[in-house]
């Protein structure tokens, strides 16, 4: 009788393995609170899933409905509240969105991704794509971009436009392994471009534009020379200024561009302003130089980046704290005259305060509003209102690198 139920234990025993087997259990959903954007994503932007779980490692494709095989998404930030990617640029349609992490696959919903829409804008983004960056108009009210207005085959380095439809980008090239620089433009109008044949391009660290005229600055390794130049589309030149003494300021314009270029073995950020005419003012160098070469009495200013921007009625200048032991905040000053700005806090007090990094802002007159790059990596774009003195929501995970502010595009 004993051995009757042995045998009967073991033979259920069997059974129940045998069912395990031919019904495995479905693998555990290793993510929580998981979210998926309300909105259908445009294809080639960022997508945040929200939920938490995610590990570093994971990946995500997406499925077209109807297709045999899932394509990889690029996966642009994992952190403790979610994940975003990038949206495939040759997928449309319904898609199914799914995740492999653990050795396992999971299906986490589906996403809708639409191609992107004709808009009318002034306020246009560079967004990089999986091979290409791409000029398009921004649709503000959706936080959405549309169709591109031109690509880019290089990445870019510095963007601006004038009031004519003619659009101006530094890019880096390589030639024999060696980086340079190129400046280009594009016609909105023509709807084409072209390389602008300058001898010196490749010494540009910095471009600026009234509107009327592409402004230029070049750095001369060997003389240590600034050089300030009007640059025609046909490559011809005019040098403006020379700027061989930094500290030597007999007066101060508002409008301003800077940049970065080699001296020794450190990085300097020059910042200049100009009055977009035929005279040209400077400032000083804003960098932690060499004992030798400069004897800059506010050092702790020079670990700082100055952005100057004019509405329509005021202007600002934006200062970052940079450095090593500096806290990501941005400090908003406003004036009224070009003559006003005195470059500290007590002349020009604090009107405004951003917890982090804001870089690269533009006005855009249509909204009237400064838009620049937020966050410690530029992963978002935030507004800032001139008329409240008041930051705007960032819009986290746009995709956009660069903004430029683009009148007439007809």
């Amino acid at each position: 009788m004993k051995r009757l139920m042995l045998l009967f234990c073991l033979l259920a025993s069997f059974i129940a393995c045998s069912d395990d087997k031919d019904n495995p259990e479905e693998p555990k959903m290793p993510i929580t609170d998981l979210q998926l954007p309300t909105v259908n994503p445009v294809v080639g932007d960022n997508v945040t899933l929200a939920g938490k779980g995610f590990a570093q490692d994971c990946k995500i494709q997406v499925k077209p409905e109807g297709a045999a095989e899932a394509i990889d998404a690029a996966i642009v930030e994992v952190t403790d509240a979610g994940i975003t990617f990038k949206a495939p640029a040759e997928v449309t349609g319904k898609c199914k969105v799914i995740l492999l992490q653990g050795g396992k696959s999971y299906e986490l919903g589906d996403l809708t991704f639409e191609e992107a829409p004709d808009i009318e804008a002034t306020l246009y983004g560079v967004f990089a794509d999986e091979t290409t960056n791409s000029v398009c108009p921004i649709d503000v009210a959706t936080q959405r971009r549309g169709k591109a207005l031109f690509t880019l085959d290089s990445d870019i380095e510095g963007i601006v436009a004038d009031n004519h439809g003619m659009v101006y980008y530094k890019v880096i090239t390589f030639v024999d392994n060696k980086s340079t620089y190129e400046l280009r433009y594009y016609d909105i109008k023509a709807g084409k471009g072209g390389k602008i044949d300058w001898a010196d391009a490749g010494r540009c660290f910095s471009i600026s534009t009234d509107g009327e005229k592409l402004y230029a600055l070049t750095y001369d390794t060997d003389s240590y020379d600034i050089c300030l130049y009007s640059v025609e589309r046909d490559g011809n030149v005019t040098l403006l200024q020379t700027y061989t003494d930094q500290l030597e300021a007999p007066y101060r314009r508002l409008y301003s561009t800077g940049g970065t270029f080699l001296y020794g073995e450190s990085y300097i950020f020059a910042g200049l302003r100009l009055d977009m005419g035929d005279v040209a003012y400077h400032i000083s160098i804003v960098a932690d130089l060499n004992d030798d070469y400069y004897d800059y009495p506010a050092a702790e200013d020079m670990m700082k980046s100055f952005r100057f921007v004019k509405t329509g009625d005021n202007h600002y200048v934006f200062k970052n704290n940079e450095g090593e032991d500096a806290t990501a905040k941005t400090t908003v000053h406003e004036f009224a005259g070009e003559d006003e700005w005195y470059g500290d806090d007590y002349n020009n007090p604090v009107i405004a305060t951003i917890d982090n990094y804001f870089v690269d802002q533009v006005y855009d007159p249509t909204t009237g509003l400064i838009y620049g790059m937020f966050g410690d990596e530029s992963d978002g774009i935030l507004p800032f209102d001139p008329k409240t003195n008041k930051a705007l929501d960032p819009w986290i995970g746009s995709g956009c690198v660069a903004l430029v502010y683009i009148k007439d595009v007809e």
